[in-house]
C-alpha cells in the first residue's frame, strides 16, 4: 500500500502490556553499548502490521498494534518499536520463540492485503494475537 511504512527487525516482550513491534536497523550491542548503526525515532499513536513470510511452510505470521513509544534500551536492535498488541497478548508473547524473534512491521491496516496475498498464493494466515 502507497501509505505503509516499513520498519524490519525483531522484536521481544517489554512488559505484559507492551510489546517490541519491530527494529529498524540491528546494531547489536557493541562493546561500547553505543551500537553499530544509527537509532531511529519512530512515530506513536499509529496502528502497526506486522508480518513474518515462512516459504518453507507456507504460512504468513500476522498481527497488528499500536505503537505506543520508542525502547531507548542500548540492548539488542539500536531501533525498537513498542505496541499494544491488537487481540490475545498471551498467545502472541508465549508462541513468539517458537518462529523466531524477526518479522517486518509495516505503519497502517494491512490485515487485508496479508490474507489476500495469503489467499493468491494459497498459503495459511497464522494469527498471532
Amino acid at each position: 500500500m502507497k501509505n505503509a511504512k516499513t520498519v524490519s527487525g525483531c522484536g521481544c516482550c517489554l512488559s505484559r502490556r507492551q510489546f517490541l513491534a519491530g527494529c529498524a536497523a540491528c546494531g547489536g550491542a557493541a562493546a561500547d553499548r553505543e551500537g553499530a548503526s544509527v537509532r531511529a525515532i519512530l512515530p506513536v499513536g499509529y496502528l502497526t502490521t506486522t508480518r513474518e513470510i515462512l516459504p518453507a511452510r507456507e504460512e504468513i505470521l500476522f498481527h497488528q498494534g499500536k505503537a505506543v513509544a520508542n525502547d531507548p534500551d542500548d540492548r539488542a536492535c539500536r531501533t525498537k518499536l513498542c505496541a499494544e498488541p491488537v487481540g490475545d497478548f498471551e498467545k502472541l508473547f508465549t508462541a513468539w520463540d517458537q518462529w523466531g524473534w524477526h518479522r517486518v512491521t509495516f505503519y497502517g491496516d494491512l490485515k487485508m492485503p496479508v490474507f489476500a496475498l495469503a489467499d493468491a498464493m494459497g498459503w495459511k494466515v497464522v494469527e498471532e494475537a
